[in-house]
């Protein structure tokens, strides 16, 4: 295999979705001396031990110990990795993520070869002599197994040969390119898994028979969209190919996938198949994450890490077709150690350019906050107590661009990003956002990558973007001593599957022509919904809806229930029982529980919430006006999104305190009830503004650590504030911390804070 050739399978490894993404390092042909001197590198390692990585909850959360020792779990990579690492190196990372592309050792059936591997491994070492690496792997198969396995590949509903890549991701390098060069195999297909079996379990045991086994900790393996197990051309309704026909069954016709039968809801009545059909499309993906995950810790003992890219919720586009809504297999699966993920890439912007996070408003012109760039949340996707609940250790993907980007490049910074303080103050929230949530991170610096058109020599090897990084791995041996213990008295409660049962994202689009990758739901309710949740100004947990248990009504003073819509009467019934008597308060957003197996049933739904309520039939905007007083304080402001849409509710309880009204017909929009020993709040709309939840917060009991609404992240040991606004703030800490700058111990804080500017607080002692 020449050098273009080694180029080329690398790059055409995931097709055209890979982009940027299908870059990596391996140095392509490799001569006999060039082998010999990584033999001669590699056997360096001989007399060390093999790495023994492993995720422990300890302290209130899941902790990396490598080889018996807790580290501070932040890694690296670059494109230029071997140029690069030893910046990072005299930051304190010592972890690095290294992408490794297994169709590049595959040149035929049944010949592995590993020769480029090595060889890249032992110039990494060379440079960076006492790291560790956690393999990103690729699991895309070579151009010539597809060309030999055709009906293994995925078929799309919508027609299209090839899909376009313009369609998909803007303008790109492989217009011309030959449909096998974007097919993809579908994830029923037996034969694409049992391949790719045999090429990932020989490039472990290759690694297992080397000395790398003594620095290698783990597999982060990957397929799909960009790595990240969507299925590929989502936009074009996968996946309609043999395999999948087999796994499943019949295939409901696209146009029934894409249209509703009631509006912004699936009738069970007549769309059952297609709500089941999605159920097992989704299982699909999760049981191949499963299944490599089980590879992985069968071939090394269990001795090493074992992750994937999953459970995208918040901000998961295409959703319907994504692949992530089987949540329950992926938490329950033993073999998986850690869930990694972007942070979003919310964009604002909707109706024109993407903006990458330009400030967010709702169709009232209310700010809901932002979520990259200065003053942003750097919310994750995943529902990180839930993981925690199942002892899986989150990495947040950190690659945000900085000012060392061309400003003429597309970038994905967010506001702020193209100056230095800016860049600064950015990363600064994310490390203190996974400092004080206990998580892990990995940066990815893009910046040398062609792949977008990113141009800068390295986004991060910079003089004062290493302090920054020096600073928190400075801190990471504090964080290893504190307890990371849950601390929130507000939870956002979500479901996977009500996506099955509600509005396709195709049959959104027409609302604005910004819309091409999301629905209404996700958007509004659960992305949109999250930027004034982040900024309540007190921490707050985030789970599915099937993780919650008997204690938590009891724990959490204020539960916001955003899109709970597709519910069975055990499940109903057993969520009146955890509340029964707990003295909390739930908000209810829209349909909930309005959704059952057999049919729209606005009995459960009234049986759910205690409301009584009229359905709205007529399409009308999901604009409403609340009007809450409460002793001398009047909260009294419009607020929702414009799309006229159906069905719409409204409670009409005379039992219930009204609290906001449609603004086209006055009905009750907003409304509060005492119910069963707990308070029932209604809400047919969304995004609630932070106004409205910093009420509910106090009025709950849950509480506000900042009397502004900023941005608070906190365990039990850690806090991290970023101010989203300039002035005079008081923090109100549970019990003493102090100020990771140093400075005395105490629960109260009084501080002048600049807009996008962050503090870090830990426990002492």
């Amino acid at each position: 295999m020449n050098r273009r050739e080694a180029i080329r399978i690398g790059a055409l490894a995931g097709g055209a979705a890979m982009i940027p993404w299908q870059r990596f390092a391996h140095p392509g042909p490799v001569s006999p001396a060039e082998m010999r001197l990584a033999a001669e590198e590699i056997e360096k390692l001989r007399g060390e031990s093999p790495a023994r990585a492993e995720v422990r909850v300890e302290r209130g959360a899941p902790r990396l110990f490598v080889n018996g020792r807790e580290e501070f779990p932040l890694l690296i990579w670059t494109d230029k990795l071997i140029e690069n690492a030893p910046g990072y190196a005299s930051a304190g990372i010592r972890m690095l993520h290294p992408w490794v592309s297994l169709s590049a050792f595959w040149p035929r059936p049944g010949e592995y070869d590993f020769a480029s591997f090595d060889a890249y491994l032992s110039r990494l070492l060379k440079v960076s002599p006492g790291a560790f690496f956690l393999f990103r792997v690729f699991l895309y198969p070579p151009h010539w197994w597809k060309n030999a396995h055709p009906s293994e590949l995925v078929r799309y509903g919508i027609p299209t040969d090839p899909p376009s890549y313009k369609e998909e991701w803007g303008e790109g390098v492989y217009e011309a390119t030959p449909w096998v060069d974007y097919a993809q195999p579908s994830y029923a297909s037996e034969v694409w898994r049992d391949g790719t079996d045999g090429i990932f379990r020989a490039f472990i045991r290759h690694v297992e028979g080397s000395p790398l086994r003594s620095r290698v900790i783990g597999y982060h393996f990957c397929h799909g969209i960009s790595h990240e197990w969507h299925y590929f051309h989502s936009r074009f309704l996968p996946d309609e190919s043999e395999p999948m026909r087999k796994a499943l069954g019949s295939i409901p016709d696209v146009k029934r996938r894409m249209q509703t039968t009631f509006g912004l809801v699936r009738d069970p009545e007549k769309e059952k198949d297609v709500i089941e059909f999605y159920r097992g499309f989704h299982e699909l993906a999760s049981d191949m994450v499963v299944h490599f995950a089980r590879l992985v810790k069968e071939e090394t003992g269990r001795r090493v890490l074992s992750g994937a890219f999953f459970l995208y919720l918040l901000e998961n586009v295409w959703i319907q077709e994504a692949g992530h809504l089987a949540p329950e297999k992926i938490l329950a699966c033993k073999d998986i150690d850690f869930i990694a993920t972007p942070y979003g890439y919310l964009s604002a912007n909707i109706d024109g350019p993407a903006s990458w996070d330009s400030d967010l408003l709702d169709d009232a012109g209310r700010w809901l906050g932002r979520l990259r760039g200065v003053g942003g949340d750097g919310g994750y996707r995943v529902l990180g107590e839930s993981l925690r609940r199942h002892d899986k250790l989150f990495i947040s993907e950190m690659d945000s661009s900085t000012f060392r980007e061309p400003t003429d490049k597309r970038a994905v910074g967010g506001t702020g990003s193209d100056t230095r303080l800016g860049s600064i103050r950015i990363m600064e929230r994310d490390l203190a956002r996974m400092y004080a949530s206990g998580s892990a991170g990995w940066f990815l610096d893009f910046g040398t990558s062609k792949g977008f058109g990113y141009g800068a020599a390295s986004w991060y090897n910079d003089p004062a973007i290493l302090e920054v990084i020096k600073k928190y791995t400075a801190l990471g041996d504090r964080r290893c001593s504190l307890d990371l213990s849950p601390v929130a008295r507000i939870a956002a409660v979500y479901d996977a599957k009500s996506f099955f049962a509600t509005q396709h994202w195709k049959q959104t689009e027409p609302f604005r022509t910004g819309w091409r990758h999301t629905d209404l739901f996700n958007y509004w309710f659960l992305d949109a919904q999250c930027r004034p949740i982040h900024r309540i100004g007190a921490p707050v947990d985030f789970l599915y809806r099937f993780d919650l248990a008997p204690g938590d009504a009891q724990k959490y003073r204020l539960l916001l229930m955003p899109n709970s819509f597709y519910l069975t009467a055990a499940e109903v019934s057993k969520l009146r029982e955890i509340l029964r008597g707990s003295g909390t308060t739930v908000v209810w957003f829209y349909a909930p529980g309005y959704i059952t197996p057999e049919r729209l049933d606005l009995k459960q739904m009234e049986a759910l919430t205690g409301f009584t309520y009229e359905q709205l039939n007529a399409p009308g905007r999901m604009m409403m006006r609340c009007n809450i007083e409460e002793g001398n304080e009047l909260i009294s402001l419009p607020f929702g999104i414009r799309e006229k849409v159906y069905p719409r509710f409204a409670v009409n309880d005379p039992g219930a305190r009204v609290l906001g009204r449609w603004l086209d017909n006055k009905k009750v929009s907003l409304a509060m009830k005492e119910v069963d020993g707990w308070t029932s709040v209604y809400a047919g709309g969304a995004p609630l503004p932070v106004e409205v939840l910093r009420w509910l917060a106090v009025r709950s009991g849950a509480g506000l650590w900042c009397d502004r609404p900023d941005i608070v992240v906190a365990t039990r040991g850690a806090a991290a504030v970023v101010a989203t606004d300039r002035g005079k703030r008081t923090l109100r800490f549970p019990a003493p911390m102090a100020s990771a700058e140093g400075g005395l111990s105490a629960a109260e804080h009084e501080m002048e804070l600049d807009f996008g500017e962050v503090r870090l607080f830990t426990q002492t002692g």
